[in-house]
This record gives structure tokens, sequence and C-alpha cells, in this order.
């Protein structure tokens, strides 16, 4: 039998998602929404509503819902289909903030799958950088060194409800540097010690559009750039570990301007002798194996071990803790 799914927000993401939902043996999409309909309508048996609510007052048997929808609306809906019982893939940032996020908890139930969609984990370089680092190969983590940047803070969807706190909670740090702090958590495990500098001093908005941060914890020391200040675009991570290193530079994305996706790996064999190898990636299969993965979760009642609810409340306590740091910017 298979899994009715409803997308809620059919942008840019929304679009993407569609695409491998449609692809899966196990999801029928049945129902999507989006404000820029005109009207309701029913095309190749899939109820289209221009309000979301619609979706969940039909008689649609609906077993599971994507979000893709503004920062400000992902805990609302989260929580009303959480109380129906409802599965929920919900895309990032799960909420405008960590307080917002932290209400979800008492709707939480183990019948009931919740993922958020952090899709860095799923690109090929950072599933290699990951197994080097788990199996201990080059040593354990001594530090981190991350950059993620872009040239502004509104997008090619003409929308400026990411310029404004009232509806994304947060600057680029929220928008973009979420994905960079997500993989920080995945590699290193928690901080809980973080020093900050936030600005808004280019773009003007009421939030931010450049971040410098770093962050430690008992054994290892952190520092990110998230900035809307980078003409050209960057997504660096340089990992220094015991016996080596760790180079992720480029990122594959729908924009293509984040420069080729490759790694490269450095193990010492001597001293200041080191061997060399690079890998670079051609596709990006991370939205694919994410949409499968979730579909998988709620086939077999599995549980949700990437981009849970754990995963999603600790890297909002991070990025809380970078902006607390830095009070200037209210």
């Amino acid at each position: 039998m298979k899994i009715n799914v409803a997308i809620i927000g059919l942008g840019v993401v929304g679009k993407k998602r569609r695409k491998y939902i449609e692809q899966n043996r196990y999801f029928n999409l049945i129902a999507v929404s989006d404000i820029r309909f005109k009207k309701n309508f029913v095309k190749k048996k899939i109820y289209h509503f221009k309000n979301y609510n619609d979706i969940f007052n039909s008689n649609l048997n609906i077993n599971c819902i994507f979000i893709t929808l503004p920062n400000y609306l992902s805990a609302k809906v989260t929580k009303f289909a959480l109380q129906k019982k409802i599965h929920v893939f919900c895309e990032k940032p799960p909420a405008k903030n960590y307080k917002e996020l932290l209400s979800i908890k008492k709707f939480l139930k183990k019948s009931v799958k919740l993922k958020y969609g952090f899709n860095h984990r799923y690109h090929g370089s950072i599933k290699l950088a990951k197994k080097i680092i788990d199996e201990k190969k080059l040593g354990n983590i001594l530090n981190v060194r991350a950059l993620y940047g872009k040239s502004k803070i509104l997008t090619y969807e003409k929308s400026d409800w990411r310029s404004k706190k009232k509806y994304a909670g947060g600057g680029i740090l929220t928008d973009q540097g979420i994905h960079m702090i997500d993989l920080i958590k995945f590699f290193c495990g928690d901080f809980l010690e973080f020093k900050s500098f936030v600005s808004n001093n280019f773009w003007g908005y009421d939030i931010e559009d450049d971040v410098l941060a770093i962050m430690r914890n008992k054994n290892i020391m952190a520092s990110i750039h998230s900035t809307a200040l980078r003409w050209e675009h960057k997504f660096r991570m340089e990992i220094s570990l015991e016996r080596g290193s760790i180079n992720l530079n480029g990122i594959l994305s729908g924009s293509k301007t984040y420069g080729k996706e490759r790694i490269e790996i450095l193990e010492k064999y001597k001293k200041n002798k080191y061997i060399k190898k690079r890998y670079y990636f051609k596709k990006d299969k991370s939205w694919k194996e994410e949409v499968d993965e979730f579909a998988d979760i709620v086939k077999h009642d599995y549980t949700v071990k990437v981009g849970n609810y754990f995963d999603a409340i600790n890297v909002m306590y991070m990025i809380n803790q970078i902006y607390n740091n830095d009070r200037k910017l209210k």
C-alpha cells in the first residue's frame, strides 16, 4: 500500500522535492498547496490548493506531508500535522528560532515520524569525509575552519520575506550557514562555548548579512564565516586531524555557482611528507537520497537517525548561542 503525500509550498525547493517524491515507489503524491495558485483545482489526479489549510480540511487520506514554507510557518504547520498524526518532512530551518522549535517537543509521538531536511549531509563529498573521520584512519579531529558565502540575502524567487526578521527569524546564518553549522556538529559533536561577531552593516536589513563565529568543545575548536557579502560564491571546510587533513571545496547546487564538488585528503606518513588524494563528484544525489530515506522510514517504521528533532534542536541551539554572544544586532 502506497503512502499518500502532500506538499505544502511549491517554490523552488518544493518542486525539487516533488520530482523525487513522484519517482519514489512508496510515495503517492495526491495534493499540493501554494499561495501562487489562483484557485483550487485538480490536475492529473493531484489536488491543488491555494491555502494549505484546505489540505488538512479536505477528505483526502494524507499520511505524510513535505513542508517547504517560509520560516515563520514551518513550526506552526509541523505542530498541526503532528497533532493529526501525519508524518512530517520539514525543510530547514526547522523554525524561526530556537525557542519556537522547543515548543514542538510536546507534539512528538513515537508513532509519527518527523524529519528535517539537511540535504548537505547526503552529498558525496560529505559522506566520504564522515566515513574517513569515523574510521579514525587520520586520528581525531583537532580543529575545523568553514566558509559558506553568497552575494545577497534575497533569492531569485524575488520574495523579500528572507530580509525581514519577523518572517525569517534570522539572516544568512539561519538561511544558509545553518547547513555548515549542521555539518560541523555532524563531524565534531556538540559545542557549548561560543564567541561571535554578527553584522548587518552592508545590506541594512534587520537581519544579519555577515557572521564570524568560533566555538569550542572539550577537544575541538571550530570557526565559521557565514556571509552574504561573498561576491564569488564559496563553500569550503578544512578539517585538521592528528595524522592528516580533509579539505572540502565546492558543493553541487541548483544555482551551480559554488564550483565543482571535491574533497582533498592528506595523509601524513613521515615528517612533512604527505600522501594526497583528490576526488570529484559530478552528480548531486542528496535530494533523492533524502526523500527515499524518509519513504523507507515511514513505510517500514524505522527510526529517524539523520535530521531528527534532536539534530534540529542542537543546530538551532548553536545558532542561538552565536546570535546571543554578540548582542549588538537585535
